[in-house]
Formats: structure tokens, sequence, C-alpha cells
């Protein structure tokens, strides 16, 4: 390995750094306006200045009030909200900090008192004893008993305590953003000494690092849109989200490696990794621009193939932001759209389902389809449909009604299929059942004459991977793919290993980002099987992201658009938002 390697090594690091410094900044300052730890620090300002008493009541004026985020007096819930230090105002003007103090302090506003100097004197002499009637009468004399420059005087002695204030604010945000830092590192497995030992000798990984690196030293708006001291947010929440899409591949751990690790030198790298995102973002963007200076100094004649292996690989890096289920890196074409015509196909079929009757008849005949829906068990549906070239088992989701409800909600395992050690969903292994016995009575030939695909949306989803399931292991059987949407879970860790092996080659689960119903049932003992293609919230479409990424981009957002992805939770799940998502050209 030559010196340069080890230099784009260290230019990879510093570029994973930036991107996680970005991360751990932003999820700090949300933190920090959730917990009011910007509130908190003015108001022991104030309390610094004027004791806990005095504050209590001087945010209580109705000039400070107003700056508040929740002033609702007459509610004792607002009034513990506020007594804990939540939706205290963050800026107070030095103007309106002095007036609202001294007139508390002289008991009238010191407007009225600038004509009668002795006055002024007087109500500061008879004060109670305090480090806050010492300082407001030297203040006074310093001023020579004119109440204009007294009034600057105090408005200096708030500032400077003010200043000091960002010092407290700054130890107690970094303190923060290490212990996030931490939690980011063990999270995504960022072990730092692992992580440079990998970018060192494996050259591909070494391609992305460096690429992604260049292109954020090459961004002329990300000097900019850092977390500057003047800012109070990082930069666009996509933006971070592209970035950390880039990083993906790169860090992460398989599903089967343990979340806590017992070897003390991963600790250590871990412990590298908090100390280095800590640091914060502006940091490593000044290194990194330092490092690509000497990277050119050293390489000034190739600088135009380096531009041009850039381009080039970029393609390439993204094409493989993906990995598959052991944790490999697995390459798809950053051209060509990932979702086939079957599958776009497949999710009209999907939705086309939940039609009735004549206008059901009319849609299937443009798909050169026939076939009839039948309702089984507890008003179950299912429709399978026959084609010239291949026929289609749809399962209709759930549509609101209680017998549906019931069936989503009977949430226990039990042993499925008789007899074996997996165990399913009760409500769905239940109506599988019922379906595939009604299957059998109409359709003997089920998938032996022709390709059988299986799909369905939600409940139906559900349904169609334990029908798969049981289809695949009938001999002869043309089972051509499996393909669901918003479906949730169906059993236990066993019996996804056994859909892993049966079907793994066939079985493809979309998602779309914040759908909650791929997340239920919340249950410890559940587990997801198959190739997930998941659409983040750019609209992009990823094979098997990893959990952290997954968890990123359902979380991060504007703090505007935090109602909107509230909603987004129940809206993802509409058979017509996936519709749309498959049909977006990529």
């Amino acid at each position: 390995m030559s010196g340069l390697d080890m230099l784009d090594a260290f230019i990879g690091l510093v570029g994973i750094y930036l991107t996680l410094s970005l991360l751990v900044t932003a999820i700090g300052e949300g933190i920090s306006q959730a917990a009011g730890m910007r509130g908190r620090n003015l108001r022991q300002v104030f309390t610094g200045l004027v004791g806990k008493t005095n504050t209590r009541e001087l945010y209580l004026h109705p000039r400070i009030r107003q700056l508040m985020q929740y002033d609702a007096p007459n509610s004792a819930l607002r009034k513990i909200w506020l007594r804990l230090g939540f939706g205290l105002p963050s800026y107070i003007p030095a103007d309106i900090a002095i007036e609202v103090l001294l007139e508390q302090q002289l008991g009238a506003p010191l407007l009225q008192l600038r004509q009668s100097p002795l006055e002024i004197q007087q109500r500061l002499e008879r004060l109670p004893p305090s480090s806050t009637r010492s300082s407001l009468l030297y203040f006074w004399h310093q001023a020579s008993a004119d109440p204009q420059q007294f009034q600057i005087l105090v408005q200096d002695w708030f500032n400077d305590r003010c200043d000091r204030a960002v010092g407290w604010f700054k130890r107690k945000l970094g303190i923060l953003q290490l212990i996030i830092g931490m939690g980011v590192a063990i999270g995504m497995n960022v072990d730092s000494i692992a992580l440079y030992q990998k970018l060192f000798s494996d050259p591909v990984a070494r391609q992305q690092a460096v690429l992604l690196a260049e292109n954020l030293a090459a961004n002329p708006q990300l000097a900019a849109e850092l977390c500057r001291e003047d800012k109070s947010s990082c930069m666009d929440t996509m933006t971070l989200k592209q970035q950390l899409t880039q990083t993906a591949p790169l860090l992460g751990r398989n599903d089967d490696a343990a979340v806590l690790p017992s070897a003390p030198l991963t600790w250590i790298g871990y412990l590298l990794t908090a100390f280095a995102l800590s640091l914060g973002a502006p940091f490593w963007f000044d290194i990194l621009q330092k490092l690509m200076a000497v990277k050119q100094k050293f390489r000034p004649d190739n600088h135009a193939n380096n531009e041009a292996e850039a381009q080039t690989s970029a393609a390439s890096v993204t094409a493989t932001v993906v990995t598959n289920n052991s944790g490999t890196l697995v390459a798809v074409s950053g051209h060509a759209n990932p979702v086939s015509a079957m599958d776009l196909q497949l999710a009209r079929l999907s939705d086309l389902v939940y039609l009735d009757g004549p206008q059901l008849d009319l849609e299937l005949q443009t798909f050169l389809l026939s076939g009839t829906l039948r309702s089984v068990g507890e008003d179950t549906q299912y429709l399978y449909a026959r084609g010239a070239e291949y026929d289609v088992l749809i399962c209709r989701g759930t549509e609101g009604k209680l017998a549906d409800i019931r069936t989503d909600a009977q949430c226990p395992l039990r042993p499925w299929p008789e007899g074996g050690n997996s165990k399913a969903h009760q409500g769905f292994s239940t109506q599988a059942n019922v379906i595939l016995a009604d299957l059998k009575e109409q359709q003997p030939n089920a998938g032996l004459e022709r390709p059988l695909w299986i799909t369905g949306h939600s409940l139906g989803g559900a349904l169609a991977v334990l029908l798969a399931l049981q289809l695949s292991k009938i001999s002869g059987i043309k089972l051509a793919g499996l393909v669901t949407f918003g479906q949730p879970k169906v059993g236990d860790a066993q019996l996804s290993q056994a859909i892993t092996q049966q079907l793994l080659p066939f079985y493809r689960r979309y998602v779309n980002q914040r759908d909650i119903v791929p997340k239920l049932p919340p249950l410890p003992d559940y587990r997801h099987s198959g190739q997930l293609y998941y659409f983040d919230d750019l609209d992009q479409l990823q094979l098997n992201p990893p959990r952290w990424l997954m968890l990123l981009d359902q979380v991060l957002c504007n703090p505007d658009q935090a109602e909107t992805a509230l909603r987004q939770h129940l809206d993802d799940h509409k058979m017509k938002g996936y519709l749309q998502l498959l049909a977006k050209p990529r």
C-alpha cells in the first residue's frame, strides 16, 4: 500500500466523520430545543443576577410572558410545564430584559423615575441586602447618578453574563453531543479503528468513502449550511439524508451480530468515534478542505483524470447503496428502474381487488385476466385471476370492517403449520387456512398449468405470504413470485427463516417509509422476512437498507414538518401511495 492510499483512507474517514457529525449536531439541536436548554440557560442568567425568587416573578411580567412559547396563566399544567423550564424564551432582547429587571427592583419603570435621581438612589438603598443590591448601587455611583448611563451599565452587566452563559451552554451541548456520538457509534457500528482498516485494505470501500468526501468538499453551499455558532439548525434535512444514504454501504452490522460487542478494542474504536463526532461538523469540514488540498498537491497532473474517475464512479457508488440480508453489498444499477413491470402490474391488481362486482370484472379485462372475487371465513376476500400466460392470486387487505379488524387483532402466536416448530399470527394463519382450503376446491390446478404470482396489500400481504409458503410445497407448482405492499409481520423467527429458505428468490416486500403497518404487531417475537424494497423520504428505492438508516429516515424531519410526518404513518399505508411511488420514473 502506498502513502496515497493511506491518505485516501483518512480522507474517506474524515468524510464519514463529517456526515455523522451533521447527524449528531442535528439530533443534539433537536433535543436541546425539545428540552428547552437555551431557555433554561437564559433563566440561569437571571437567577445569577437577581436570585431564584425574583427570577420567577420577572418571568411573570407581561413583556416577558409574550415571548414565551406557552403562555396560559390559568392552566395549571402549563404552569408546571413552564416551572420545569419548557417553553421559556431562548432569547430576550437586552433592552427589554433590563427595563423589566429595573422595574422589578425599583418598584416602578425607570422611565417614570428619570426626573428624580434621588428617588432612584433611595429605592436602591431600600433593597434587601444582596449581591444584586450591591451591584446596582455600584453601577449607580459609577454612572454619577445619571439614570441613562446607569441603564447602560446595567445592560452591559447583563450582556457580560449572557456571554458567559454561551460558554455554559456550549459545555452542556458538548457533553450531550458526546453522549449522542456514542449512541451513533454503537447503533451504526462505527468503530473508528476497524473502519480505517477497512478503508485501507478494501479498494472498493475506499473509493466509495473518498467519493463521498470529495462530494462534500466540493459542495459550495455546505460551509454556509453547517451548524455554526450563529445558526440554530444544521444543513437541510433532505440533504443530510442523502449523505447518510451514501454512507450506508460502509457502516452497519449484520443482523445476527451482537449489538454490544465484547472486544475491548471495539469499545476503544467507539469512544474514538464518539469523541470525533462531538468535535462538530465545522471542524471536520475544515480538516477535509485541508486534506483535499494536500491530495491535489501530490496529484496535480491527475486532477482532470480524477474528476473523470469521480464522475464515472459516482454512478457505481449510487448503484451500490444496498445490502442483502447477510450485510453484503449488492449492486443495483443506478440508471435502470429496479421496479419491474410485473411488480407495478401486481400493485395495480392489489389496488384493483378492493373493487366489487361488475367494476372489478371490467377492470380485470384490461389486464387480460378473468376471475371471481371469493369471500370466505370471517369475510376474507381473495381473487384467483387466470390469464393466457400466467395466473395471479390476490388477497384483499383490511377495509375497516369489524371482521378484518378482528383478524388483525388476533395477534397471539400459534404453531403453524400444524406439526411444525414455527409459529404464526393466529388471525392471519386461520384465514390463510380457510383461503387455502377454498382455493384447492375452486382451483385444483392452481399454479400447475401456468406461472403463479401471489400478491396483496396490508392484511392481504400477510395472507399472501402464508399462502405462498404452503403452495410452494406442492410438487410441480410454478411459483413465479410473491410481492407484497405494506405487509405486517406474520410470525416468529423460525417461521421467518422457513419463509426465507423457501421463498427468498421469489419474495419482494415493499414498504413506504413511515407506513406503520409493517411495524405491526409491535411484539418482540415477531420477525419480517423476504427482500425489503424500501421507499425513503426522498422517494428513492433502497434494497434491504440497514435498520439505522430506516430509523433516521423516518425520524429526521424539520420542526415545521413534524405534524405532516405524524400523519404519514397512516397516509403512507394507502395503496394509492404505493402505486405512485412504483410508477415514478427513476
